[in-house]
Formats: structure tokens, C-alpha cells, sequence
């Protein structure tokens, strides 16, 4: 039967994450989180590979591209499904999965007992998060909670730095030179992907070892892990720019100031409705317990103590992750509005990895023919209720959809282009454009509303007005022959294509964001 329990877990943990994507997704608004402009970023890429290499000519991708590990949790999610209304709640599914399995890793390399365990407790433990967030403020704790289920988001940032907390822990008990290669490879591939690996997963690593190097036991394991986490860190960070020159430039745009910057946090954390204000305190609250474990430790250790335990390191790892993570957003003042709170997935997501750590070995394993039945009762419930179409018909297409009957090319902005083109079938071919009607190069590909079809491409004939500075257009296009509504939203038509065709290709791209 032991042989047995690895891939029973494997069932388990597939057929959990699969239920857990079902009932996220029938949360009211959830949905539409999961299936935005911005998540859209994945599937558009991959449906212009599906045509070759010679569409991914005109992309433009994101500061941080996202290519480990979500583009590889994304791929096999539309490899298995074909269409990415079914591949988006699939690759969530992966994510959940990964984050599950990584936390039952984690667990037995600090010494745990159980991995079933720890998957379990890490499940009660988000569970206990989505019901506390929910059942007082409803809709706005998904700005914190619902990034475990959305592809991109950073998501893919925390499973790099479980995984390399996963390599630290084995480095220093039995340390050797494929663990510090594969640190080394984590972050380089990481922080290259995402700037955000860098807090979530570079600093606490190193503050880690460096603490652990106190310890004359560890010490020599600790230093090298140390040294490979910096030295590679310092070469991604280095060659970021030179690899994705967007990086840089959009680096050098961001606000400086730890005034400023707590003033724009303040801002989004004070809430005047009680209930929301309850969920910040509340998250912040949990948050904050690794970084009071940690102070004990640092208390010990100054008092005399010569080894950090598993479990502290864990917490030091986690509270480390928060802190640097709340330094680097306050000093970049990057904060706008609620979805911002996403940065902040280390203080909940890395906190619920050590307190499943804690509570595994403290609670009664049951035996293995209980987990056998519990295992065949989620895979069943999951082939009954969270089959990739079933989940599929959860992600609705935009509404102005239905404002286009036939083949239409025109002009959108950000939150509507992706969205139309994806779910159209590429069908209403979109050009993205700014608040001023240029092009808006900004995650996304300029030749989509160029290259030709078969029987021809549509004309222009429309500018969908959301979100788009009306005097500005009207001053690149000129007033529309005629105004409709389209969803609640100004659709302005054209009925010569040249009044949109000739400003465009003058125009100048807006590159960053608007």
C-alpha cells in the first residue's frame, strides 16, 4: 500500500484543486477576475503560437513576461484542452496544485511526517482565509484571496519561492552542489520572469541562510546557499534590462518616496466601510504571526541559542518574504487602487506554508484506507462537478460581443481588446488603443487588426468608447457618422475605414501604461 500513497496523493490534490477552482469560480464577480484583459495575456500569446512563430513578430509583452512558471503551467493547460476558455480554469487548477504539493514538500523537508497532511491543513487553512474574507466583506476579499486561481498575478512568483524555501531547508541539512544549482537556476529563471521573485523569494533566502550561517552546524551550507541566491539574484536583476528592455524603462517610471508610498498604502488599506477594514486588519493580523516567531527567534539566538528549527526557518522565511515585499511596495509607491493588494500574496500565502507545517504534526494522521476513500470521494466529485467545460461555461464573454454579428475590425481600449478578439474567434479584429487614441502597445500584439484573413479583412468601422477621452479621439478621428449603444457603452461608427486607418498608422504607439 506505501507504494501506493505518493500517487494517491497525486489524485487527491488534482481532484481538490479541480473542486476549489469550481467553487471559486461561482463566487459572484469571480469569474470576471479570472478572465480579464490582464489574465487574457497567456491565452492571446498562445493562440498567436498556435499560427507560428511569424505572429509573435508583433507582441509586446509584459515588464515582467511571466515565462516561469506560468507559461509552462499555462502551456500544459492548453495542450490538454485546446481552447483557453477551458485551458484558464485548468491552469488554475495546475497552480493550486503546485502550491499544494510544493507546501507537502516543504513540510517533510522540515522534518514533517505527513505530506497528506500538510495538504490538507494548507487546504482547511485557505479555506478558513476565502471565509473569513467573504463572509464579512464579500466581493472586495477576492482583491486579496483570489490569486491562487488566476493565471499571472505574480501567483507563479509565490510557487518559485516555496520552491526555493523547498531547496534552502534541504541545503542545510544535507547540503549539496545540484541543490545549489537548482537555487541558483529558481531565481535566475524567476527573477527574469517576474521582478517580484526578487522580495518573495531572493531576500527571504538569503536573510535566511545568513541567519542560519550563525549556526556553526549549518554554517558552511548556509554561506553557500547564501552565495548562490545573491550571485544569482545580482545576475537576473542585471540582466533584466538588457533581455526585456521594457523592464527598465517601465523600472525607471515608478515613484520614488517611502512618504509617498505609505501615503498611497494608507490610502488603499483605510477603508471607511467597517467590513473591509475588518478583512485588511484581519489578513495583516495573520501576517504578522511568522514576523512575531521570528522576533523570538532573533530573541533566542541573541540569547545564547546555536540552531534555528525547521519550523522557525520556515517562519523566518515567511516573515522575511512580507517584509521585504511591504519595503519594496511602499518605496516604489506602486500602489493605485484595491487590486494592487495582489503584491501582498507573501503575507498570506507563505504564512499559511509554515502554519501547515506547525499544525500537521500536531494533529492525527488517519489511516490510509480513510484517505483511500476521501481520495476515490474528490475525484468523484470532481468528474461530476468540475470537468474542464463545466468550468469553462463559468468565463462568459464580454458583453459588447453582442454588438458584432459579422466579421468588424476597429478600435478599443485595453480591457476590451484581448477580451473580444479571444472570445470572437478572432472575428472582430481590434486595434488597442490609449485614452487618446493612439495605438497601446502595451501587452498585446499590433499586427492582430493588420493581417489579412481569408476573404479579406473587414474594414474599420468602429471605435468602442470605454474608457477612451472623447475630445482627444474626436480629434484624431473626427465625429463619428453615427453614435449606438453597445452594453451600456458608446460605440461610435465610421463608415469610410481611411478615418480610422490613415490616424492610426501616423500616429505615435503609447508603450507604457495609460
Amino acid at each position: 500500500m506505501r507504494s501506493f500513497r505518493p500517487l494517491l496523493l497525486l489524485v487527491a490534490v488534482a481532484g481538490l484543486s479541480l473542486l476549489a477552482v469550481a467553487l471559486v469560480l461561482r463566487l459572484p464577480g469571480a469569474a470576471a477576475l479570472t478572465g480579464n484583459a490582464d489574465v487574457l495575456y497567456l491565452p492571446a500569446l498562445f493562440d498567436d503560437l498556435h499560427r507560428g512563430l511569424d505572429a509573435l513578430r508583433g507582441w509586446h509583452l509584459t515588464p515582467g513576461p511571466y515565462v516561469f512558471p506560468d507559461m509552462l503551467v499555462y502551456g500544459l493547460a492548453n495542450l490538454a484542452t485546446g481552447d483557453f476558455r477551458q485551458a484558464l480554469p485548468v491552469a488554475a487548477a495546475l497552480q493550486f496544485g503546485l502550491y499544494l504539493l510544493l507546501g507537502a514538500a516543504v513540510h517533510r523537508a522540515a522534518g514533517g511526517r505527513s505530506a497528506a497532511m500538510a495538504v490538507a491543513v494548507l487546504a482547511v487553512v485557505l479555506a478558513l482565509l476565502f471565509a473569513f474574507g467573504w463572509g464579512l466583506a464579500g466581493f472586495y476579499a477576492l482583491n486579496w484571496l483570489i490569486y491562487p486561481f488566476v493565471v499571472t498575478f505574480h501567483f507563479g512568483a509565490i510557487l518559485v519561492a516555496a520552491a526555493v524555501l523547498l531547496l534552502v531547508l534541504r541545503q542545510l541539512d544535507r547540503p549539496g552542489p545540484w541543490l545549489l544549482i537548482g537555487l541558483a537556476g529558481l531565481i535566475l529563471a524567476g527573477v527574469l520572469s517576474d521582478s517580484f521573485v526578487l522580495p518573495y523569494a531572493a531576500a527571504p533566502a538569503l536573510a535566511l541562510s545568513l541567519l542560519c550561517a550563525l549556526a556553526p552546524r549549518s554554517r558552511g551550507a548556509a554561506l553557500a546557499a547564501a552565495a548562490a541566491v545573491g550571485a544569482a539574484a545580482l545576475a537576473a536583476f542585471l540582466l533584466q534590462g538588457w533581455i526585456n528592455p521594457l523592464n527598465g524603462v517601465y523600472r525607471d517610471q515608478l515613484d520614488l518616496g517611502i512618504g509617498y508610498g505609505l501615503f498611497r498604502l494608507g490610502g488603499v488599506l483605510w477603508r471607511a466601510n467597517w467590513a473591509e477594514l475588518a478583512v485588511n486588519l484581519g489578513l495583516i493580523a495573520f501576517a504578522l504571526l511568522p514576523v512575531l516567531r521570528t522576533l523570538a527567534v532573533l530573541r533566542g539566538l541573541t540569547a545564547g541559542e546555536r540552531e534555528i528549527g525547521p519550523a522557525d526557518r520556515i517562519a523566518v522565511f515567511a516573515a522575511a518574504s512580507s517584509l521585504v515585499t511591504l519595503l519594496a511596495v511602499v518605496l516604489f509607491g506602486i500602489f493605485r487602487d484595491d487590486s494592487f493588494l495582489r503584491y501582498f500574496q507573501p503575507w498570506l500565502f507563505l504564512t499559511a506554508l509554515w502554519l501547515a507545517h506547525v499544525a500537521a504534526d500536531r494533529l492525527r494522521v488517519p489511516a490510509w484506507p480513510v484517505g483511500t476513500v476521501l481520495t476515490v470521494l474528490l475525484a468523484a466529485a470532481a468528474a461530476l462537478w468540475a470537468r474542464p467545460a463545466q468550468l469553462a461555461a463559468r468565463i462568459e464573454p464580454p458583453t459588447t460581443l453582442a454588438c458584432f454579428q459579422g466579421p468588424a475590425a476597429g478600435l478599443a481600449g485595453y480591457w476590451w481588446a484581448k477580451p473580444l478578439m479571444l472570445h470572437s474567434g478572432r472575428r472582430v479584429q481590434i486595434v488597442q488603443v490609449a485614452r487618446n487614441g493612439a495605438p497601446y502597445h502595451w501587452i498585446i500584439n499590433r499586427d492582430w487588426a493588420w493581417q489579412e484573413r481569408a476573404g479579406g479583412a473587414p474594414p474599420f468601422g468602429f471605435i468602442l468608447m470605454d474608457g477612451l477621452n472623447a475630445r482627444a479621439v474626436i480629434a484624431r478621428y473626427g465625429m463619428p457618422d453615427r453614435v449606438e449603444r453597445c452594453a451600456g457603452i458608446p460605440l461610435w461608427r465610421y463608415d469610410d475605414p481611411d478615418r480610422l486607418r490613415r490616424p492610426l498608422a501616423a500616429a505615435t504607439p503609447v508603450t507604457l501604461p495609460d
